[in-house]
């Protein structure tokens, strides 16, 4: 008979919201961390709404809520959407760049969305934008000169209505290097 590693129950927290909770071994646990998801601290879980709901939907965590019932992404998103302040695009965006291989943290600004890097030198700002709309050159310059500032690369997202996420990078325009075509 094999042994099966221990679950540990970890108190799952989330944008200092306690969800639940969820039973992991230590090496599952471990994967998550090293996946870049969240903290652990005294016997809590601490993740933030768009890495609980991308875990979730790749089911690399199974979480419960205080009645002990499981989660699934649906679940989560209409239960919590109004006390976390889900954003539906926002939650799409992260999902696309974690799957690109991207580490995602959300900037708490209202100019961009996210910072994302690979762990290399090149890290990137990355602006969502709805489907459609009008953009004006001089706001695209500044998300530009707002990113060099920073050392980063702009980056918009667009989230078309069937929910694909279409990346763009931005470089400075001006009157002088754009060419009309007649």
């Amino acid at each position: 008979m094999h042994n099966a590693e221990r679950k540990r129950r970890y108190f799952l927290i989330v944008d200092d919201i306690e969800l639940g909770y969820c039973d992991l071994d230590e090496e599952s646990l471990n994967r998550i961390i090293k996946a870049g998801y969240g903290q652990v601290a005294d016997q809590k879980l601490l993740l933030n709404k768009y890495e609980a709901f991308y875990i979730l939907q790749e089911n690399q965590l199974q979480i419960f809520n205080e009645k002990g019932e499981p989660l699934n992404p649906e679940k989560y998103y209409q239960r919590y959407r109004g006390t976390l302040n889900l954003n539906l695009e926002k939650l799409l965006v992260y999902g696309e760049l974690r799957q690109k291989g991207y580490r995602v943290n959300e900037i708490k600004t209202n100019i961009f969305d996210f910072m994302a890097d690979v762990g290399s030198s090149r890290s990137y700002y990355i602006k969502i934008l709805p489907e459609g709309g009008n953009y004006k050159i001089e706001d695209l310059n500044n998300l530009v000169k707002i990113s060099i500032k920073h050392k980063k690369e702009p980056i918009i997202a667009i989230v078309e209505r069937n929910g694909e996420v279409i990346f763009y990078k931005l470089f400075q325009l001006s009157e002088g290097n754009i060419e009309g075509n007649n």
